[in-house]
């Protein structure tokens, strides 16, 4: 590999040699060519397109391109039809033109099957492939003009796989690999704008491989080109005396009402754990069945001592609750507290009303080992109920202060924590405070966290969103049964995940806190849903 020199630019004497341009079809498609009436049939993840009236050229060329990247220009020269197969109507061209123009004309049609490449001219490695990754995906290179300025879009993310990098945007229908070390120098002179003529200056390589490069580049939205005849900040006014200097190129891009709302990643994770815009696994593949087996569906509990919590008598629940209609009109997040100390008899309530386990069954079928799931009071997507409750308590009467661990099975608190736990209780009461925005500290923090693994080891894509749609679930079960007994409910919406960890005592890459409730009680003025205080089992 060439050296770096100070001022930026890869030394070595340039690259001339040609760029070419390869075609090849998905790995995941198959190309059928046995059918007695001359159509050739091709089947891939997003259906089957039967192509009728193709010449022997364009078939060889397809069932050539299911092998892997292929040079049109030489197949159709090698495949020159002859006899009654001629040249499309209307092409005045010699034969090998016109059978490349017959191909090309067939792979406009399957433009979502096929891969677009680009190589150096005897060169056994491709430079970079443009892979479709959605039905919708097309693709028509066009060179940008020497000296036009292009940037890669604010969207797109270089990222490692396999033996070279992946490159990514959710604005586009392409997945871009770059296998040559030469694709990854031009992709990284693009992090500013900058034209091809200073690329090419810029780096071994012949301004026709760059301008190449950026065409494909631009026609997958990896990268945009400046407006044309606009002038940026920079390049504005003399205003109080100045010389204005270079106009600084601007994008459309960057001024699109429609992408302004989103940042890089939101609009990533979005598409990503959708369906439509991608070709990666996706729901219920078990991704990672043969690799490791799957997460219980109840934690094992942590040391430390247990306090048990009061059971309420639901009978006595149900006759005391107000109407549901009126619980979800009075539901407020409530930030000011009233004088009087929340208690291990509602808080125990609190938590099995909206927390517990109701069963523990398991599923036999799909040929898999018995699956255990539990039943509880709020919905999970695959009855997953991967989410775990730990309890940071400042003031309740019947529980010390401290953190403590929520068994829902046994319907009590594990009191955990060493040192280094207990010192960031205040923190993360304070936390909660500024956060949520409350005017006096909570009695109780309660951080919810994910065991991801329970659900990534079922699902493809989804698993993440997932997780948040639970805490969302959740959240609103918190709020309505708080509500019901009259106390002080506010979500948080944002934590700091390191204090989470610390305060909980998890590993936040295989448990994170994904999400916090703080509870309280209310004033007496702003207790406007009534509660008759239940029957309690201890």
């Amino acid at each position: 590999m060439s050296a770096e020199s100070p001022s930026g630019v890869l030394s070595g004497a340039p690259d001339e040699r040609r760029c070419v341009s390869l075609w090849s079809l998905r790995e995941d498609v198959l190309v059928d060519t046995s059918s007695t009436t001359g159509s050739v049939l091709l089947s891939g993840r997003w259906g089957e397109v039967r192509l009728r009236g193709v010449n022997s050229t364009v078939r060889e060329a397809l069932r050539r391109m299911s092998l892997g990247p292929i040079s049109l220009t030489n197949v159709a020269a090698e495949l020159v039809p002859s006899g009654p197969e001629r040249a499309p109507r209307g092409l005045s061209v010699g034969p090998s033109a016109g059978s490349k123009a017959e191909i090309l004309m067939v792979l406009h049609r399957v433009q979502q099957m096929v891969v677009r490449s680009l190589t150096l001219e005897g060169a056994d490695r491709l430079l970079l492939s443009a892979v479709p990754i959605a039905p919708a995906a097309r693709c028509r290179p066009v060179p940008a003009g020497r000296r036009h300025p292009v940037r890669l879009s604010r969207f797109a993310f270089l990222r490692s796989e396999g033996k070279g990098f992946v490159l990514e945007s959710p604005t586009s229908l392409y997945r871009m690999v770059l296998h040559g070390r030469e694709a990854s120098w031009v992709v990284g002179m693009l992090g500013l704008p900058a034209t091809t003529e200073e690329i090419a200056a810029a780096l071994p390589l012949s301004l026709q491989t760059v301008s190449e490069i950026i065409a494909l580049l631009l026609a997958t939205g990896m990268a945009v080109p400046a407006d044309s005849g606009e002038v940026g900040e920079e390049g504005k006014g003399q205003e109080n005396g100045h010389v204005p200097g270079p106009a600084a190129p601007c994008f459309a891009e960057d001024r699109d009402p429609a992408l302004q709302s989103w940042s890089a990643v939101d609009l990533l994770f979005h598409s990503r754990s959708t369906l439509g815009r991608h070709d990666a696994d996706f729901g219920a593949t078990y991704p990672l069945a043969e690799r490791m087996p799957p997460a219980p569906a109840v934690k094992s509990l942590p040391d430390g001592p247990r306090i048990a919590l009061p059971r309420p008598v639901l009978d006595e629940v149900v006759a005391g609750d107000p109407p549901l209609t009126t619980v979800l009109e009075e539901r407020r997040s409530i930030r000011s507290y009233g004088a009087s100390r929340l208690t291990a008899a509602a808080l125990g309530e609190f938590l099995y009303r909206a927390l517990r386990v109701r069963g523990l069954r398991e599923h036999h079928g799909d040929g898999r080992p018995p699956d255990e799931y539990t039943d509880r009071p709020y919905p999970s997507g695959g009855r997953a109920y991967e989410l775990e409750f730990y309890l940071t308590v400042r003031d309740c009467a019947g529980i010390p202060a401290g953190i403590h661990y929520y068994a829902p099975v046994e319907h009590c608190l594990v009191r955990i924590g060493d040192a280094e736990q207990e010192t960031a209780v205040p923190e993360r009461i304070e936390e909660a405070r500024i956060v949520a925005g409350l005017a006096d500290p909570p009695s109780v923090v309660i951080t919810i966290t994910s065991r991801f693994h329970r659900l990534a080891w079922k699902y493809s894509g989804l698993a993440y969103a997932l997780t948040l749609k639970h805490v969302g679930a959740v959240t609103q079960n918190l709020y309505l049964i708080a509500t019901a007994m009259g106390l002080a409910p506010c979500a948080l919406g944002s934590g700091d995940v390191d204090l989470a960890a610390r305060t909980t005592g998890t590993d936040w890459r295989i448990e994170p806190g994904v999400g916090g409730f703080a509870l309280g009680t209310r004033r007496e003025e702003r207790s406007p849903v009534p509660h008759r205080p239940s029957a309690i089992r201890t």
